[in-house]
């Protein structure tokens, strides 16, 4: 996975408030990879700075479209 890369969401996922952070079959971009790995997709914010994920989290709730 790279910086750019667009996945499609594949569940309707919410923060831990019950506020939706991704959307069932919308696209969100890969932002930015940590150097442990994580992944910053942009998304619904609450706060003021994006989310990390790990890889494999990512891979069970997104599919890569490019």
């Amino acid at each position: 996975m790279e910086v750019g890369d667009k996945l499609i969401c594949l569940f309707d996922i919410e923060n831990f408030f019950g506020q939706p952070l991704f959307e069932l079959d919308k696209s969100y971009v890969v932002l930015d990879i940590s150097d442990d790995g994580k992944i910053s997709l942009n998304h619904n914010l609450y706060a003021n700075e994006y989310s990390y994920f790990d890889v494999d989290w990512i891979s069970q709730n997104f599919k890569k479209i490019n």
